[in-house]
């Protein structure tokens, strides 16, 4: 049976796609199987890989609120907005996390021109330049043309800088995004020593795994919130879930609109994802 993706292409429906999305949140064969069951009844020819999603989260809630936040942590993320902003806050948080002194939107000095970088992150006597790539539309990949220009852009800005700093620090442009990567992005980054993190790219050190490695779970991951509450709580700074945990009731309903009854669930959902 054909089913259409984001970008409005058509596919063959995989079960066994979503089984492998769903055993990688988590879930168990008897889980596995209950879900893919309330999915057939979604199918139907050209249904939406949306909806399929949506019915898999939905009875993913039923089992377990983790489970369907981690089965939705990719979307989770697009949820951030439209431009980006929050993502370049976010992953900077990340950064930080792992042991890097990070700065946004810092402009570096090149031989041609000066370059506004949106993450500079140290650690190691080396300056990793980093460019991050947002989209929020499911099924969108970054290609070859956004690593080139990272590629370009670090040749001009070590061409400079390399005559001001300390002898011994190195220079790495780091490209960054909440999607996959072309095949052909993949090939030119590591022909160019290109540091490449995204959907399950690289294998051990992908987006992903750098998120629930550490529990870095994003705000808008949890389900017992709404949306204008997960944006609400983005622009106060409440990035990731635990950071929820250090909120009371009172002050959610108050600075973020989440009403008080709500409250004790969505902390304990954040608890159970990020403690527990």
């Amino acid at each position: 049976m054909k089913v259409t993706k984001a970008t409005g292409e058509t596919e063959e429906y995989s079960s066994r796609k979503l089984e492998v999305s769903l055993a990688r949140a988590g879930a168990g064969k008897d889980v596995v199987r209950r879900v893919l069951e309330e999915v057939r009844k979604e199918l139907r020819p050209g249904v939406s890989t949306d909806a399929i999603h949506k019915a898999a989260a939905s009875r993913l809630l039923k089992e377990s609120s983790v489970l369907a936040a981690r089965y939705s942590l990719k979307r989770a993320i697009m949820e951030f907005g439209p431009q980006g902003f929050f993502f370049e806050q976010f992953m900077e948080a990340v950064l930080r996390e792992y042991g890097y002194k990070t700065k946004r939107g810092q402009m570096m000095r090149g031989k041609c021109v000066s370059h506004e970088i949106d993450i500079m992150a140290d650690k190691e006597n080396t300056h990793y330049i980093c460019e991050l790539k947002y989209h929020n539309t499911s099924g969108t990949k970054t290609d070859v043309e956004v690593a080139m220009y990272l590629r370009a852009r670090l040749e001009d800005i070590v061409e400079f800088q390399s005559r001001l700093e300390p002898k011994g620090i190195g220079h790495v442009a780091w490209l960054l995004t909440n999607t996959k990567f072309t095949s052909k992005a993949i090939k030119y980054g590591s022909c160019r020593g290109l540091r490449m993190t995204g959907w399950h790219y690289p294998k051990t050190e992908s987006l992903e795994r750098l998120i629930e490695d550490k529990r870095l779970y994003p705000v808008t991951v949890l389900p017992s919130i709404n949306h204008y509450a997960k944006e609400s709580l983005a622009r106060g700074g409440v990035l990731f879930a635990r950071d929820i945990l250090f909120l009371d009731p009172e002050t959610l309903e108050r600075r973020f609109g989440i009403h008080a009854k709500n409250a004790k669930k969505i902390m304990e959902d954040a608890y159970d994802l990020t403690v527990a």
